[in-house]
């Protein structure tokens, strides 16, 4: 059934509510179970939801499902990575009681300051615009799975958790990660690299596109000027300031289009337009349809 909303969790805990799951009170900022434990008692179909942490989780066997991330549908390979970044609409089928592998969770703030503003931003497979999953070979198959397994037994270890073991062995994770990703998207045109104004900036938007949309805004945010922001961003991405801003006003109405039943005056609303008429003016100069046509060619 179709509500009015999609759930974001703020707390790992939140999501295991969600999934019919009670885990202990150690689930705070950070967490990783064996698919083993959970598999049976999983939901085999869940509707639309979305996190305010990140996932990156490791498959290692089990009956293919069909997964979704924003608007792409994933039949499951045999041995696959799966990432969610904040804000980014997930939902699942098919899940059978034979998955094994692990399932690993963390706030941005695990990390620390320095490595969550800056590399976590950074890492193109927590691009909220993009959907990630991909296959593993055997190989970097059993590379990401010795990981997982160091983390996994500290952070069950009978004595106080080894966090700084855990959060080192997470980042070793995270730099394979995007060397794996970079190897299946040698052939594309290279990005420019960011640097700590963008990576703010990206940040910035995903937490206040609703309530900020001009350049300006931003600019004073981050103590610079809205001309230097321009620049900044325009230099590293490719694209202007505006077009980051809108897109991600764009993805919104995209995930209340295609989960919810909200209607268009209500998205257009919900989204901060003072007519429902600017509303599909936007949609359509940016998407090349109206909402309604949109909605349908997803139905």
């Amino acid at each position: 059934m179709i509500s009015s909303q999609i759930p974001i969790h703020k707390t790992i805990k939140d999501l295991y509510l969600h999934l019919g799951l009670v885990m202990g009170n150690s689930v705070e900022t950070f967490h990783i179970s064996k698919h083993e434990e959970l598999r049976e008692r999983l939901p085999r179909k869940v509707s639309p939801f979305r996190n305010s942490f990140y996932e990156v989780s490791l498959v290692l066997g089990g009956s293919s499902l069909s997964y979704q991330i924003n608007q792409k549908t994933f039949k499951t390979p045999k041995q696959y990575l799966v990432f969610n970044a904040p804000g980014q609409v997930h939902k699942w089928e098919g899940i059978q009681g034979d998955l094994s592998g692990y399932v690993l969770f963390f706030h941005p703030n695990f990390l620390g300051e320095l490595f969550q503003e800056r590399a976590l931003s950074d890492f193109p497979f927590f691009n909220i615009y993009e959907a990630n999953l991909f296959a593993l070979d055997e190989s970097n198959a059993q590379k990401f799975e010795f990981y997982y397994s160091q983390i996994f037994e500290n952070y069950i270890s009978a004595e106080q958790p080894q966090r700084e073991l855990i959060k080192a062995n997470l980042q070793a994770i995270l730099w394979l990660c995007n060397k794996t990703y970079e190897e299946r998207n040698k052939n594309v045109t290279e990005k420019k690299v960011t640097d700590g104004i963008t990576a703010r900036f990206r940040k910035l938007v995903n937490e206040n596109f609703l309530a900020v949309s001009t350049v300006n805004g931003y600019a004073e945010m981050l103590n610079i000027t809205p001309n230097y922001l321009s620049q900044t961003i325009l230099q590293t991405v490719g694209t202007n300031a505006k077009s980051i801003i809108d897109n991600r006003l764009l993805l919104e109405a995209d995930y209340l289009l295609m989960h919810t039943d909200l209607s268009n005056k209500e998205i257009g609303y919900r989204l901060n337009f003072d007519e429902p008429t600017h509303f599909n003016r936007f949609f359509k100069k940016h998407r090349g349809t109206t909402p309604g046509q949109f909605r349908k060619s997803q139905s």
